[in-house]
């Protein structure tokens, strides 16, 4: 015979609404009725019925992380942290590869925000570029937080949730720095044009040189699609070139480890030759030779904010503010420094 509700209310001797607020971890319960019930439940083996409960509260207890890939690394440090944040607040937690352009994934995505799968959804660059995302949710009033959205400007009594860092200021950090060690020829590798942090980061870098009257030559911008083989092949059309750049300012680190691959296969020295600056701080950047000189962009730090800013939501108690803003710092390891004469 299988165990009910009202056997650990008995055993505990309480009422059965009391049980259920210590099953559902509510506040104003005392530690020794709290306590006691959990003993009970320990006793009797008592599992609670979770799709019962879903039903009656009509929730799923689940939020879903659309990630597209090259955002984040699923690195056990971060998964933990996060699955710690969902644990508490008794959330199940899926991260979904979601790709914009294809039509499966639309209709993927569709059927399942259709069948309420999920109380909340996070988007990750560049899943929300073409308002689909945004659009499909708010149809079905699901809460959606926005990690560095395209267009993440917010009008007063917006509804939108977004976290979002500093891409402008993280592009000013690398340029500083590359110019601060007397670097006058630097390229900029960018990444897709679909990605706000593109065009933020070729902002704030180029702010910087035109400061130092530091010409951006057409010639030292190219595209690197923020993939390792991208950084690879713009560092050897860089390379070959008449009068070469003396730095490489890579806007993302995965681009930027190509770029210390081809450097190294043509036979440079890194930094002596050839400075080279990332910027996103993956933890592969720390273990490269020489280490990566980086922007770091808290990713750990963005996705945290959103998960307890859609469980806040969710939970009917708002965040007071619309969007959280991150800034990066720069991290000066050993791929950078003055140019040789």
């Amino acid at each position: 015979m299988s165990v009910t509700i009202k056997d650990v209310a008995r055993l505990a001797d309480c009422s059965i609404k009391t049980v259920s607020r210590v099953i559902n971890n509510e506040a104003h319960i005392s530690d020794e009725i709290r306590s006691r019930v959990q003993i009970a439940i320990r006793e009797c083996g008592y599992s609670p019925n979770l799709t019962a409960r879903r039903l009656v509260q009509k929730r799923s207890y689940a939020i879903c992380i659309l990630v597209y890939p090259g955002f984040m690394q699923p690195a056990s440090v971060l998964l933990t942290k996060l699955l710690e944040i969902t644990y508490e607040e008794n959330y199940d937690l899926l991260l979904q590869t979601y790709y914009p352009s294809f039509p499966q994934s639309r209709k993927k995505l569709a059927d399942i925000v259709a069948a309420r799968r999920f109380d909340g959804y996070i988007s990750t660059p560049p899943c929300e570029a073409d308002g689909f995302v945004e659009s499909l949710l708010e149809t079905y009033k699901t809460p959606l937080v926005q990690i560095n959205p395209f267009n993440p400007e917010v009008v007063e009594n917006d509804n939108r949730l977004l976290v979002k860092s500093d891409e402008i200021l993280g592009g000013r950090m690398a340029a500083e720095h590359l110019v601060s060690l007397g670097h006058r020829k630097i390229a900029f590798l960018r990444g897709p044009r679909n990605i706000r942090a593109t065009n933020d980061r070729q902002a704030g870098f180029s702010t910087v040189l035109a400061k130092a009257s530091i010409v951006l030559q057409t010639r030292f911008i190219q595209d690197s699609e923020y993939t390792f083989d991208g950084g690879y092949t713009a560092t050897k059309i860089l390379m070959a070139m008449p009068d070469p750049p003396t730095a490489i300012y890579a806007a993302n680190d995965e681009a930027a480890q190509g770029v210390l691959y081809a450097a190294q296969e043509l036979g440079l020295k890194v930094p002596m030759q050839l400075s080279i600056c990332g910027h996103d701080d993956m933890v592969s950047s720390s273990r490269t030779w020489p280490g990566l000189t980086t922007v770091h962009q808290p990713v750990e730090e963005l996705l945290e904010y959103a998960l307890s800013m859609l469980i806040d939501r969710i939970n009917g108690s708002a965040s007071p503010r619309g969007q959280e803003v991150i800034l990066p710092k720069l991290i000066i390891r050993g791929s950078t420094t003055n140019p040789q004469q």
